[in-house]
């Protein structure tokens, strides 16, 4: 596929965009948007990390969380949302992440996290292009490092193009559950929504 740099975003999307940056002093129980300058920040992490609470098994969203999975006829449809388009971003890395492994049993190693979990960029020239480099980039970071995180940051550094970090661990079969492993993100059946204040992304992915 190739992309034209050039070309504009439409009022509609750069609504989206504008509007989650707007939100980003709004939070809830699973992560906060804060104002830095001119970028939108959003923090969410796997619920159950310190409540003690029944760890969930791979494919099984921890109480709480704001992401699901949906069923398609031969892969797995990831849903996330938020209060924004950063937030559900993150959630929407760590509904992958969930499904390969359980994100209740990632502890936060911070020189792994400073190594393999920094600046993880997406980049597009539409929001599902974005949406699908974004996601691309942490799933090519984990082939590549081992690396999951249960914690993810998103910055929205421009219309189109997004920063993100995480913190978490690199995967050892030893300790950590063996989910069902995503091979590639696709466009099919993508979704970014935006109604009252909520922003949810589909994203469906190969297994």
């Amino acid at each position: 596929m190739t992309t034209d740099p050039r070309r504009e975003p439409s009022l509609e999307l750069q609504r989206q965009i504008n509007d989650s940056i707007a939100a980003r002093n709004r939070s809830n129980r699973s992560g906060t948007s804060t104002l830095d300058g001119d970028t939108s920040n959003s923090s969410c992490q796997s619920p159950n990390d310190a409540a003690g609470n029944e760890k969930a098994e791979p494919g099984t969203p921890p109480v709480g969380s704001q992401f699901e999975y949906l069923d398609h006829p031969a892969d797995i449809v990831l849903h996330s949302w938020g209060v924004d388009l950063p937030q559900s971003l993150s959630n929407l890395v760590l509904c992958m992440f969930g499904y390969m492994t359980s994100l209740d049993s990632i502890t936060i190693n911070k020189t792994q996290s400073s190594d393999h979990g920094t600046n993880v960029t997406g980049q597009g020239h539409d929001l599902h292009s974005l949406v699908y480099s974004f996601l691309d980039e942490w799933l090519f970071n984990f082939h590549d490092s081992g690396f999951v995180p249960n914690e993810v940051e998103v910055e929205v550094r421009d219309v189109w193009r997004i920063v993100s970090s995480g913190k978490g661990e690199v995967m050892d079969i030893k300790r950590h559950p063996q989910g069902t492993e995503v091979k590639a993100i696709t466009y099919s059946g993508m979704r970014v929504e935006e109604k009252e204040g909520r922003f949810d992304v589909y994203v469906v992915v190969d297994i």
